[in-house]
Formats: C-alpha cells, structure tokens, sequence
C-alpha cells in the first residue's frame, strides 16, 4: 500500500470508514468477547485524541501504517 488512506470497519456499527493514516498516534490490540464469534480487534488512536474501534486485527492495521511510513522517508 502506498496511500496513505486506508479502510477499515468499525466494531459498534459494522460500518467502513476512511482513515488518514498520518492522524494516528498510536493503535491497541484487543480481544473482544462479546463479538460472535469472539476475534481480535483493534482500537485507533487519533492525534486528535479520538479514538475508533474497529474489526481489523492489530497486525493488519500495523502493516497499514507501517507501509505509510515507509513511503514518507
């Protein structure tokens, strides 16, 4: 990937949004229980201090931003 929006579903609504991937301060792996059938998940930190929720597991959002910051050295 060498843009740098990525894509992602959120927990609470099953809905896409569109992230600006050089907005995020950091992400957090996370195992949700109360999802059938339980998977992990991850949480996005914005610089803003928002945060999102969303289906994606940690090493996939990692990948996402490590890929940016690779394309902005």
């Amino acid at each position: 990937m060498t843009n740098s929006l990525a894509t992602f579903t959120t927990v609470n609504s099953n809905s896409r949004m569109t992230v600006a991937l050089g907005s995020i301060s950091h992400i957090i792996e996370h195992t949700s229980s109360s999802l059938t059938p339980p998977h992990p998940t991850c949480w996005i930190h914005f610089d803003s201090g928002k945060s999102v929720h969303v289906n994606e597991d940690y090493q996939t959002v990692h990948e996402d931003i490590e890929e940016y910051l690779k394309t902005r050295q």
